[in-house]
């Protein structure tokens, strides 16, 4: 807990979560309970920065988060202001919040959101964890990586900048198609290529479109967290289907699946690769499926 020169308090954890984060979430809670008010001035970059004993660049990054939605102005000049169109009563409005109607997925999602298995809601603090994906975000180069933003937006058409096909920008599929066509003997048109953000929200996709609520997903046992979870938002049921030195055991799926999530080239956690007779078992149950 660190007070500031204007009487704030702004706790920053080593917990995981991004320092940036934090002190956005500290600053904008200062701004909606009134402690900053309207109009006023908010410390220096460099003095907060000095304040907390953290890089520069993370209060720039919280600083630019809260000029993006609004709580904050910058004065050329002059420094970082609070907006002084906000009339806000915070307490008001944490006390009542909107009761939004939401759809049957939403539902389902938001009451399975409740029970996610993260690392920091378990009740004793994991001694070794192995999760992945967690990043060190006061070590990143931002002013690298900004410098190269700049400079290849910059040699951007202003094509390129407007709105784009929605599986993604053409040249980047392509690149795709012709990488797993060497890298992984997968021979598939760019057409057929969807550029997500990332594997959670290509699972995402995939439950949407393959699943209806109840059908039984087989799942391996164990698995990859991220899997489980969207299945469970997806009122899926999960059949859990056990791992061995070679992956998956198909002589276990269950009859009853509809589908199956396999990672046959790298299974998670175990690193088990799936030899070539289970890969044609699973082909030849998806077949037999497809009937």
């Amino acid at each position: 807990m660190i007070p500031l020169p204007m009487e704030v308090v702004i706790p920053l954890a080593k917990d995981g979560r991004p320092l940036f984060r934090q002190l956005y979430l500290g600053l904008r809670q200062g701004i909606l309970s009134g402690t900053f008010s309207a109009g006023e001035r908010l410390p220096s970059t460099r003095e907060l920065a000095d304040q907390l004993g953290v890089s520069r660049t993370i209060v720039l990054l919280a600083y630019d988060q809260l000029l993006a939605e609004g709580y904050a102005e910058g004065r050329a000049g002059s420094g970082t202001y609070v907006s002084g169109s906000l009339r806000l009563n915070s307490r008001r409005i944490l006390e009542k919040p909107a009761k939004i109607q939401l759809s049957q997925f939403g539902a389902a999602a938001a009451a399975a959101s409740q029970t996610v298995e993260f690392p920091d809601r378990l009740p004793t603090r994991l001694r070794y964890d192995f999760a992945y994906g967690g990043s060190d975000l006061a070590i990143f180069p931002f002013d690298a990586w900004r410098r190269i933003l700049l400079r290849h937006a910059l040699r951007a058409s202003t094509r390129e900048l407007d709105y784009g096909p929605a599986g993604g920008m053409p040249a980047l599929r392509e690149a795709i198609s012709a990488q797993l066509r060497r890298s992984r003997a997968v021979f598939c048109d760019p057409s057929e290529v969807i550029v997500v953000n990332g594997s959670q929200q290509a699972l995402d996709l995939v439950t949407r479109v393959l699943v209806e609520r109840g059908d039984t997903v087989a799942v391996e046992d164990p698995q990859y967290q991220g899997i489980r979870e969207v299945v469970r938002a997806a009122s899926a049921r999960l059949a859990p289907v056990p791992v061995d030195g070679q992956g998956l055991v198909p002589a276990k799926l269950p009859n009853r699946a509809s589908l199956i999530f396999v990672t046959p080239s790298h299974q998670f956690p175990t690193g088990a690769i799936l030899p070539l007779e289970r890969r044609l078992a699973l082909i030849e149950w998806a077949v037999k499926k497809m009937r």
